[in-house]
């Protein structure tokens, strides 16, 4: 959490990796994605954020450029709705793209809170670091 909001760190370490010399790795940054939906939710440009943190020397920059433009408390109702987000209550599109984005769910089809997919999706990705 940053700012007091869940997937902004998640969001700056994808933004970082698609700067020249980064690696996306397992990461995926779609327009669709969850944490496009944060940063529109926070009222917040993505190209705007995505030049922000090609510009910050440090973590802190980035922060102080968040702080700027996240009102205080923006955060907690999009964290309730985040712990609310479950694979089942999603369209069948939805869930097949969930799917598709997050192998884990093959080996972990007993997930269904979508905070626990991403869990269990990074863990995954990076137990071998």
């Amino acid at each position: 959490m940053l700012c007091g909001v869940y997937f902004l760190p998640r969001t700056i370490d994808k933004l970082r990796a698609e700067l020249p010399g980064g690696v996306m790795g397992p990461y995926l940054n779609h327009d669709t994605g969850f944490s496009a939906w944060v940063v529109r939710k926070l009222g917040l440009d993505m190209n705007e954020f995505r030049d922000a943190v090609a510009r910050a020397a440090t973590e802190d920059d980035v922060v102080a450029w968040l702080a700027q433009r996240i009102p205080a408390g923006a955060g907690e109702s999009i964290n309730a709705k985040f712990e609310t987000f479950l694979a089942s209550r999603m369209s069948p599109a939805d869930q097949q793209l969930v799917r598709e984005r997050h192998p884990v769910m093959a080996e972990r089809p007993d997930l269904d809170r979508i905070l626990d997919i991403l869990e269990a999706e990074d863990a995954r990705a990076f137990a071998s670091r």
